[in-house]
């Protein structure tokens, strides 16, 4: 509990709104206490509604107190989907950046909301219920470098399902068995004639997920958000590979990288060890709505 706390109060959102995360931790206690799951808004603009289980996992908590706060990406999701943009979003869990992007799109674009997990997709099933998002289609695979079955392994940090992944695990006590697809696969089968932004959140599995995108990537040149996590051979985690491997798989594909700091979006050079999402664009691609913009 210390440690969580400690993480919270060094957290940007708790430094820009010290009192409202103060009072909603506070209300989320409450809410744990007496087994409640109220409906709430991601972000004060937006009003995006979603729901969450009362319980102290981290995705949880994490919803209810930080909002669009929880990862600088998601704050700053404006500059990187704009009206009528195509999106996917790959390891959609229960559906944070597919309710912020659905109402940044508008009806004019399309949000692909990928998610393989039981748990998770339920949970995005009915988050997406309570918006008025017809331009939500969930799919309930997961995105892979070929087609087929895998499994979807359990690792039980806080029994959350934010980190399933295809990925093994010395730590993984279950899983359960998944549909696959690669991400051509799907572009295809769907018949979409754009994509604008990826996201891609699959706790290790991002280069697998790239190796299958390949068509995808050299037609539209989507600007890809990533996960750096350096946490992943720490816990047993096997298949995984070097912090770099998506790094140097979208930089063969011709790209260039940003990281997110204080609202900000700089080039970087090298992967680095700080754990955390990376921005991908391409030259001949969509580009991020410049800071002089904001």
């Amino acid at each position: 509990m210390f440690r969580r706390l400690k993480r919270l109060i060094g957290h940007p959102g708790f430094r820009a709104e010290p009192f409202a995360m103060t009072w909603r931790s506070a209300a989320w206690a409450l809410h744990v206490a007496r087994g409640a799951s109220p409906v709430f808004p991601l972000t004060a603009a937006g009003g995006e509604k979603m729901r969450v289980p009362s319980d102290l996992r981290y995705t949880s908590v994490s919803c209810y107190v930080l909002r669009d706060w929880c990862e600088p990406e998601l704050r700053h999701l404006d500059r990187l989907v704009r009206p009528g943009s195509v999106f996917i979003d790959i390891g959609a869990n229960i559906g944070l950046f597919t309710l912020k992007a659905a109402r940044l799109t508008g009806p004019r674009g399309t949000v692909i909301a990928v998610e393989p997990g039981t748990e998770a997709a339920d949970r995005l099933t009915a988050n997406v219920g309570l918006n008025d998002y017809a331009q939500v289609r969930i799919v309930r695979e997961a995105l892979s470098d070929s087609n087929g079955e895998a499994v979807l392994h359990h690792v039980p940090l806080g029994n959350d399902p934010q980190a399933y992944s295809l990925i093994g695990s010395a730590m993984a006590t279950e899983g359960e068995t998944v549909k696959t697809e690669t991400l051509d696969s799907l572009v295809e089968r769907l018949g979409l004639t754009a994509v604008d932004c990826i996201k891609m959140d699959v706790e290790g599995a991002e280069p697998m997920v790239i190796a299958g995108a390949a068509g995808t990537l050299e037609r539209f040149h989507p600007m890809v958000i990533f996960e750096i996590n350096t946490t992943l051979v720490k816990t047993g985690t096997e298949g995984a590979g070097p912090n770099d491997a998506a790094w140097r798989a979208l930089q063969a594909h011709g790209y260039g990288f940003r990281r997110f700091r204080d609202g900000r979006l700089v080039e970087v050079a090298e992967v680095g060890s700080e754990f955390g999402n990376l921005v991908a664009v391409h030259p001949n691609g969509p580009a991020p709505v410049p800071d002089s913009d904001r």
